[in-house]
């Protein structure tokens, strides 16, 4: 049985429309999860990305942008400074 590989990934929008902001709102809602207020976050495999993308064109978006952006993740954080206190804002930073 052939293993499904999914990747994540940041999908970005700047629309002015407040109709056409709706529409793809509600196509991403579908696909992933909101980070921010015109940012989602969706797990694709390469059937659902290729879905994906064929519904935000089909919306033929004339007053903005949308731009998606594969993340890549490291299975080793990047610690740029520790810190030996008991100041619970203080300790690892992590670059992100």
């Amino acid at each position: 049985m052939k293993k499904t590989r999914f990747s994540d990934y940041a999908v970005v929008y700047d629309i002015t429309d407040d109709l056409e902001r709706a529409r793809v709102d509600k196509v991403l809602k579908g696909f992933g999860f909101r980070i921010q207020k015109s940012v989602f976050e969706c797990r694709l495999d390469r059937k659902n990305r290729d879905e994906l993308i064929k519904k935000l064109n089909a919306l033929n978006i004339q007053t903005g942008f949308i731009k998606i952006y594969r993340l890549e993740y490291s299975y080793k954080s990047n610690i740029i400074d520790v810190k030996d206190t008991d100041d619970i804002d203080d300790g690892y930073v992590f670059v992100v």
